[in-house]
């Protein structure tokens, strides 16, 4: 984590985040919150405000529940 302030939000703290490439194209990242948008780069580490570092760990979070689930009620 990082100790930096945004901008726009001065009490808000930037957080370091890494979000991996899902393709070759895939370099860029659209995230929203409460009708705040940004684009996230793919494939470096990069320092977000933290309200969008929260939605990149809970869409990971849901992605590993997503696919533990799925493994489980695979039939083969």
């Amino acid at each position: 984590m990082s100790d930096k302030k945004t901008e726009n939000n001065k009490n808000e703290k930037l957080v370091s985040v890494f979000i991996p490439k899902q393709s070759r194209n895939d370099t860029e990242r659209f995230i929203a919150v409460n009708g705040e948008r940004i684009l996230v780069q793919t494939g470096k580490t990069v320092e977000i405000p933290q309200r969008f570092a929260e939605v990149v760990k809970n869409s990971e979070e849901m992605a590993s529940v997503s696919a533990a689930y799925i493994d489980a009620n695979i039939s083969l």
